[in-house]
């Protein structure tokens, strides 16, 4: 078996590649397959000809049987003749902060994420939910550019919340100033909810000048599930401290189930470091070519796309027991609701079949999906 995989760079998560690519290894060598891999790299994933030019000497020189790659839509897409071309499968993974340009799949495309945007979707419905009929939105240039921000705001607003702040500060951290966002808290009558929308090195900017606010604790905070998993490894002690913060995460170390517990040992083991929620993907997909080999018959030829279509339970990855839609060929994985009481962190886990349905709320409310401002892989620039 000979997988080829496309990496992506990162400035402000320069491990983000790596980690994937690693663990992808590792969870396919503790199912004892040999694989042999390759590898390109495709920078932040905007030169979509380097990328078909990577793809086709991966595919069509090195003979490779399946190609993953960490990149996103619409540049992606350069890549589907020349699959079409060699009769082989892609993976798409990414960070799922982009939505396609319709819901109409490609039948030799397969794509697994973080589920960024149906996160952002689930949790503006639940802010409205949960009693917050007005919200105050806090993201930057950067953040705003990708469909999260745009979800969430739909989804509360659809069910009839208010957007009465917008919160766009300058993106660079050593500009960075909660002001005046924080004169317009002070000076409210009300206590308020503030949606956070922030990625490294702004989620740990935005934590200092947060935590030494006086109204830190009046107002709800929910944060996206990147500003969250970035907050639970880095400002962990901060967080906690913040009795209001709440919101809905893809993955984190405390998750109990086999799965996690196995990636994190091995992980762990292997670099002596801490595992990241792109080490986690990378195990998940791992499991997915493991599923697809295992169920692979005789000498027919393997597809992953086959073996997800014919699934008929769910499929245990580091997030929990995953579904999936056979519509668009994506995985669903349940989602887990963090909320901070008592300087304790829980969580309540959402299982896969009911994000199913939200999901499929989601396409029908957006059945041809703005695009985004950016042509950089979410996290990758």
């Amino acid at each position: 078996m000979k997988i080829a995989v496309l990496i992506p760079s990162s400035t402000t998560h320069p491990q983000l590649g790596y980690d994937f690519y690693l663990s992808l290894q590792y969870a396919l060598a503790q199912h004892d397959i040999v694989v042999e891999w390759m590898s390109a790299s495709i920078g932040f994933g905007v030169d979509d000809v380097d990328m078909l030019a990577k793809a086709e000497d991966l595919l069509l020189n090195k003979g490779a049987d399946l190609l993953v790659a960490f990149a996103d839509y619409p540049k992606i897409s350069k890549l589907f003749p020349l699959l079409e071309a060699v009769n082989k499968e892609l993976v798409v993974v990414n960070m799922g902060a982009k939505l396609p340009l319709d819901w109409h799949p490609h039948p030799l495309v397969f794509h697994l994420s973080l589920q960024e945007s149906l996160l952002a979707y689930v949790t503006g419905k639940t802010i409205y939910e949960e009693g917050s009929k007005q919200l105050v939105l806090a993201s930057n240039y950067y953040e705003g550019g990708y469909a999260p921000c745009q979800l969430v705001v739909d989804a509360f607003m659809q069910e009839g919340g208010e957007v009465i702040y917008n919160f766009i500060p300058h993106s660079k951290g050593e500009a960075f100033s909660l002001e005046p966002l924080t004169t317009y808290l002070t000076e409210s009558k009300n206590n308020l909810t503030i949606f956070a929308s922030y990625s490294n090195p702004l989620t740990t900017v935005f934590w200092q000048q947060w935590s030494q606010q006086c109204f830190s604790q009046e107002h709800g905070l929910w944060g996206s599930s990147t500003f969250l998993m970035e907050s639970l490894v880095n400002h962990r002690d901060v967080l906690i401290h913040n009795n209001q913060t709440s919101g809905f995460i893809a993955w984190d170390r405390a998750l109990d189930n086999e799965e996690n517990t196995l990636f994190l040992r091995v992980f762990e083991q292997k670099l002596n470091r801490v595992a990241s929620c792109f080490a986690a993907l990378g195990w998940d997909a791992g499991l997915l070519i493991a599923k697809a080999l295992q169920d692979k018959q005789g000498n027919s030829s393997f597809s992953l796309i086959a073996s997800m279509a014919d699934l008929a339970g769910p499929i245990r990855l580091t997030r929990g027991e995953a579904i999936v839609d056979k519509d668009f060929l994506t995985l669903i994985a349940p989602v887990h609701q963090l909320s901070v009481i008592d300087k304790k962190i829980q969580y309540q886990t959402i299982a896969a079949m009911e994000m199913l349905s939200v999901w499929q709320d989601l396409k029908a409310q957006h059945p041809q999906p703005n695009q985004n401002g950016w042509f950089n892989t979410y996290l990758c620039s």
